[in-house]
């Protein structure tokens, strides 16, 4: 079985996955900038979504997050978790365009970048994908859903050892986490790789 093949079969597609929409990590100033009248107002639009998010009614969930948007358009966050919204109903080129809008308001916001990261890697741009894990990872060393997708891209453009590399890097960071379903879909993947490179196994 060719390297590529083992990819898609063994790990987390790129293409289903969901950045983590529970916890809500907002600078405390930006929310100051609130009355409690609107972070009352922003907090059901966001639980509301989440529950939406939850039953797979993404649809339902963008619609709800368009209103968040609409009503904080300077909310990084809104935008990042509207662009989930959109990436889950493989609506790409908006899904790009908002978690761009999220980075452009916080360049800091490294699950945004990762978000577009997925993107390109739907997209098969894999220099460009590998440019926004990066960027992920340059302000949060420790996000193990980049660092794996870097591993995954680094495959794909066939550069083994760093692909390995970050697998196993990712997976070290997965065990911290106890995130067991990562932990067990990389070391799946790392054996087929071990067994691929060994001529005896067929």
């Amino acid at each position: 079985m060719k390297l590529k093949s083992l990819i898609v079969s063994a790990l987390v597609p790129f293409y289903c996955v969901l950045p983590s929409i529970v916890a809500v990590v907002v600078p405390s100033q930006v929310l100051a900038q609130f009355s409690e009248r609107e972070k009352a107002e922003r907090a059901e639009l966001i639980q509301k979504a989440n529950s939406l998010f939850g039953q797979r009614d993404f649809q339902g969930a963008e619609q709800s997050l368009r209103q968040l948007v609409k009503k904080f358009p300077k909310d990084a966050f809104a935008h990042f978790q509207l662009g989930n919204a959109l990436y889950q109903q493989d609506k790409s080129e908006d899904a790009l365009a908002s978690y761009q809008e999220a980075v452009k308001l916080n360049p800091r916001y490294a699950l945004a970048y990762n978000g577009i990261g997925l993107v390109y890697a739907n997209q098969e741009r894999w220099d460009d994908a590998l440019t926004q894990f990066r960027k992920a990872l340059d302000i949060n060393p420790q996000y193990g859903d980049a660092m794996m997708y870097m591993g995954q891209v680094q495959l794909q453009l066939n550069k083994r050892d760093e692909g390995v590399a970050s697998l196993n890097k990712a997976l070290s960071i997965f065990k911290s986490q106890n995130r067991n379903d990562r932990v067990n879909r990389i070391e799946g993947l790392l054996k087929k790789i071990k067994q691929s490179d060994d001529p005896s196994v067929s």
